[in-house]
C-alpha cells in the first residue's frame, strides 16, 4: 500500500496575526492622527479669526486718523480733527493710546511725512486688549493730500525759468483777464489775489485788452521773483507751483482714474474730466535738458459746447484757441498759449512755469483775440468739485510690518 505525502506551506503559517496587527496599527495612527487634527483645528480657525481682528482693527486706526486729518482741513477745531500743520505734540488719541472697539481695539499714531502734505500713520490691532493680546497686527502707511495753494493771479507765468532767465507775458487783442469781484471774479476764504497777470518777467500787451484788478492789488505784476511762485522749500508756505514729487502724485492719480495720456495731443473735444494728465513720451520729469522728444504740446481747440471740469497738467505746452471752456486749473510746466475767437473762456486759473525756456505766455498776441481769463479760487482749488479734497493712502505704501 503506496502513501502519500501530503506537504503543508509552512511559509503562511501564522500570517494573520501579524498582519492583523499591522492593520490595527495603522487604524490606531490614523485615529489619533484624525483626533489630534480635529483638536487642533478649533485653534487654528481661532488663530486666524483673531489675526483677521486685529488686522480689521489696525485699519480702523488708519481710517480713524485718515477722517481726523480730512475733518482738521474742512472743518477746523472740530472734536477729534487734527489740524494742519500737525500739532506738537499730538493729541490722543493720535499719540498711541488704546481705543476700545468690539472685540479689541486700536492705538494709532500721526507723524509728519517727507513732504509738507504728507503724514506717517501707524496703527496697532489687538485682540483682545493692549495688555494681554493674543493677536496683534501693525500697519503702517503714508498719506496725502493734493497740495494746492491757489495762485494769487488769474494768469501766472514763471517760477521754473532756466537759471539766469524770466518769463515775459504777452497779452493782446481784446483778452479780458478779471481778478475783480466786480466783474465775476471768485476768491477763496481768507484769500484775495494780487494781481489779473503775474509774470517773472515783464508783462507787455498789444491791442486793447481788459484786465482787471483785485481790490487792493494790481492789474498787472511783472518782475516777480521765482521765489513768491515756489515758496519756502521747507514747509511749501506760498507754493503754488508743484513739484516733481506732486507731479508724481498727479500722475498715479490720473492713472487710477483712466485720464493719463503720453506725448503730444490734440482734443476737438473735451477729456473726462477731473485730474488730466499728460506726461511726456518718456515719462520721465521735465527739465531745461530734456530731449526735444519730451518736449510736447496739448493743442485744444473746437467747440466745446458742454464745457470741462478738472485740472489739467501738462509736462509740456499747452494751446488752447478756439470755443473751449475750461473751468478749473490749466497747468503747463512750460510755454502755454490762450487765444480765443468766440465763447471759450477759462474760469479757475492759468499757470505757466517754463520750466524748458523762458518764451512768452501768450494770452491773444493779435488784434482779433478776446479769450477771457476770470479768477475763480474755489473752481481752481477743486477743479470745479472734481478733484477730492481728503487725505488719502499715498499709492505703494501701505504695508504690514512686524515689531509692537
Amino acid at each position: 500500500m503506496n502513501r502519500k505525502l501530503i506537504r503543508r506551506p509552512h511559509a503562511e503559517a501564522g500570517i494573520v496575526l501579524p498582519m492583523t496587527l499591522i492593520l490595527m496599527a495603522l487604524i490606531t495612527a490614523l485615529t489619533v492622527a484624525f483626533v489630534a487634527f480635529a483638536s487642533t483645528e478649533p485653534v487654528i480657525a481661532t488663530n486666524q479669526m483673531e489675526n483677521a481682528q486685529a488686522r480689521a482693527l489696525a485699519e480702523s486706526g488708519i481710517e480713524r486718523a485718515l477722517w481726523a486729518l480730512t475733518k482738521g482741513d474742512t472743518n477746523p477745531g472740530f472734536a477729534g480733527s487734527l489740524a494742519d500743520p500737525l500739532p506738537n505734540p499730538v493729541p490722543a488719541p493720535y499719540n498711541g493710546q488704546f481705543v476700545t472697539v468690539g472685540v479689541g481695539g486700536f492705538a494709532v499714531t500721526v507723524a509728519n511725512g517727507a513732504a509738507p502734505n504728507e503724514r506717517t500713520i501707524t496703527a496697532f490691532g489687538y485682540v483682545p486688549n493692549n495688555v494681554n493680546p493674543v493677536a496683534i497686527k501693525k500697519i503702517q502707511v503714508t498719506v496725502t493730500k493734493i497740495f494746492f495753494v491757489p495762485p494769487p493771479c488769474a494768469v501766472c507765468a514763471g517760477g521754473e525759468s532756466p537759471a539766469g532767465t524770466t518769463t515775459q507775458m504777452q497779452i493782446g487783442g481784446s483778452a479780458m483777464i478779471s481778478a475783480s469781484l466786480a466783474h465775476g471774479a471768485a476768491y477763496c476764504a481768507g484769500t484775495t489775489p494780487v494781481a489779473a497777470a503775474y509774470a517773472s518777467g515783464a508783462i507787455n500787451t498789444n491791442g486793447t485788452p481788459d484786465l482787471w484788478a483785485p481790490a487792493g492789488g494790481s492789474s498787472i505784476a511783472q518782475n516777480q521773483p521765482n521765489t513768491n511762485f515756489t515758496g519756502d522749500p521747507s514747509t511749501g508756505n506760498g507754493r503754488f507751483t508743484f513739484t516733481d514729487a506732486d507731479m508724481q502724485l498727479l500722475k498715479s492719480l490720473a492713472k487710477s482714474y483712466g485720464t493719463y495720456y503720453q506725448g503730444n495731443q490734440t482734443w476737438t473735444s473735451p477729456p473726462p474730466g477731473g485730474i488730466v494728465f499728460v506726461d511726456t513720451p518718456s515719462t520721465n520729469p521735465l527739465t531745461a535738458s530734456s530731449p526735444s522728444s519730451d518736449l510736447i504740446t496739448v493743442d485744444i481747440h473746437g467747440s466745446w459746447t458742454e464745457g470741462w471740469s478738472g485740472w489739467l497738467v501738462v509736462a509740456g505746452s499747452i494751446d488752447v484757441s478756439g470755443n473751449a471752456t475750461l473751468t478749473g486749473l490749466v497747468y503747463a510746466q512750460n510755454d502755454l498759449t490762450l487765444h480765443g475767437n468766440g465763447n471759450g473762456s477759462v474760469r479757475g486759473a492759468v499757470v505757466s512755469t517754463n520750466r524748458v525756456d523762458s518764451s512768452y505766455t501768450n494770452i491773444d498776441t493779435d488784434d482779433t483775440g478776446n479769450a477771457p481769463v476770470t479768477y475763480d479760487c474755489p473752481a481752481a482749488r477743486d477743479g470745479g468739485g472734481t478733484i477730492p479734497q481728503n487725505w488719502f493712502v499715498k499709492p505703494g505704501t501701505y504695508r504690514e510690518v512686524s515689531g509692537t
